[in-house]
Order: C-alpha cells, then sequence, then structure tokens
C-alpha cells in the first residue's frame, strides 16, 4: 500500500475558470522519491499542496495509508500534519519574519511533542542545526539576516524535526545558486537515506529529479502524461513532451 496518493484528483479555480489539475492519479511507496517534473504552469506545485493537504481538489481524493484524508479528524489529522512535511520554493517566505530561527524550528516541534521540555527541544533544535550544516550560532538571527541557502537548510531542519514520514519538496532548490543546489539536494539525500522518509520532489529540472527520484510523473497542462523509471527514461520515454524535455536536459545522441 502507499504512504500516500491521490486518485481522479481535479482542480478548478472558481474565481477565473481556470482547471490546473485533469483527473490526477499518482502514489508514493515507503521509502521511495518519486518526481513530479513539467514547464511552468503545468500544475506540479497544485499537486504537491493538494496532496500535502494544503488545499482541497475539486474533485477526487488523496489517501494517507489508505485513508481519505478529508475524512482525518482531531488525533488523526494531527498525526497527519506531522507525517506530511512541506518544504517550500521560498523558505523565508514561509517563516514568521519576527520569529528567531530558534523559535521558527521549536514553535511546530513543541506542537508536535507536547510532552518534551523547553531543555530537550533547544537539545534537538542545535542537534538538527549541525546536522543540516550550520553553526548553533545562527538561531539567534531572524530570517532576513541570513542568506537563501542558509535559510532554506533551516526549512529542512524545521521539515525533518517533527520525524514525517513524507516530504514534499516544491522547487527547493530552483532559487539558489548551482553550488549552494548541489549542496543542499544532497543534504536531502543524506537525510532520505538516515530516515527513510518517502518524497515528492517538485521540479522544473528533470537533471535534478533523475538524480533524486526512483520514479517520475511528467505532466502537461494540468495532465499526466506518463510516468517512467528514473534509471531508463530515455528507453521507457513514449510522449514526444517527455522527449524534448529528455532533449533539452541531455541535447541529442
Amino acid at each position: 500500500m502507499s504512504v500516500l496518493s491521490c486518485m481522479n484528483v481535479s482542480k478548478l479555480f472558481q474565481d477565473n475558470g481556470f482547471e490546473a489539475l485533469r483527473s490526477i492519479s499518482i502514489s508514493i511507496g515507503e521509502g521511495e522519491s518519486v518526481g513530479i517534473v513539467g514547464e511552468s504552469g503545468s500544475g506540479k506545485s497544485t499537486l504537491g499542496s493538494i496532496i500535502g493537504g494544503l488545499d482541497k481538489p475539486t474533485d477526487g481524493t488523496v489517501f494517507y495509508h489508505g485513508t481519505d484524508i478529508s475524512s482525518l479528524k482531531g488525533g488523526a489529522f494531527r498525526q497527519f500534519r506531522r507525517s506530511v512535511q512541506y518544504i517550500f520554493q521560498d523558505p523565508k517566505g514561509a517563516m514568521n519574519p519576527y520569529f528567531t530561527l530558534r523559535r521558527v524550528l521549536i514553535e511546530p516541534l513543541r506542537i508536535n511533542f507536547p510532552g518534551i521540555g523547553k531543555t530537550e527541544l533547544e537539545n534537538r533544535v542545535e542537534e538538527m542545526v549541525g546536522k543540516v550544516g550550520l553553526p548553533a550560532s545562527i538561531l539567534d538571527a531572524h530570517p532576513y539576516e541570513v542568506s537563501g541557502g542558509e535559510a532554506q537548510r533551516i526549512a529542512i531542519a524545521r521539515t525533518l524535526l517533527p520525524e514525517p514520514e513524507v516530504i514534499i519538496a516544491d522547487e527547493c532548490v530552483s532559487s539558489l545558486d548551482l553550488s549552494i543546489q548541489a549542496e543542499v539536494i544532497n543534504l536531502l539525500r543524506h537525510a532520505r537515506t538516515e530516515t527513510g522518509a518517502s518524497f515528492l520532489f517538485i521540479s522544473h529540472d528533470l537533471d535534478l529529479v533523475r538524480y533524486f527520484c526512483d520514479r517520475v510523473y511528467v505532466m502537461l497542462h494540468g495532465r499526466i502524461v506518463e510516468c517512467l523509471d528514473c534509471r531508463h527514461m530515455e528507453e521507457e520515454a513514449a510522449s514526444e513532451y517527455t522527449k524534448m524535455l529528455l532533449e533539452d536536459a541531455y541535447g541529442k545522441d
């Protein structure tokens, strides 16, 4: 059984009549990294926000361990929120600018683990910050006082602290310099190996998806074009759109 999946999910924005998703079905297995790739406007981020429970579909169902997430209440819903975490494209925009980075990390940890004392919370946060390659001294800074790469590392630390089953990474390195991109991607790969978490990795960069993922769904105009094994994309690709993406990424033979 999949950890997280959706069946026939569609999304129509009522304000402008735009149909962002059209009967999408995907699945993410335990410990699996699944990519979503497509050009800007293809519906990737909309799909990610619906699967992560941040938005609701117009039609269709999202399942967490086989249970419709719209039916989750109370403790079951809190467990889902803790187990499915999100890394946003703009890490600073997802942080309260008035909080220190210490508070940015401690607040969700305190909510998810209400029985933990202040000292242990502090220790867990400082340990995690070290794991993502940052000094503990950075915790006294505010989001606007650190670089984009540092902010993204803090965002990853915040995502890992609740010990999630699934991490949805939405274009989480697209705004970073190439050298920082590589560092962050390798950090995520290490986190995947260490924790066993599943990933939904959303990107327009087919090369990054190939490096990080096991399977990739190709999206175009709100639809799934095809699903490919990342090790055999060239051999399996049947869609002209996918072949164009491959040619753009790797050039012609």
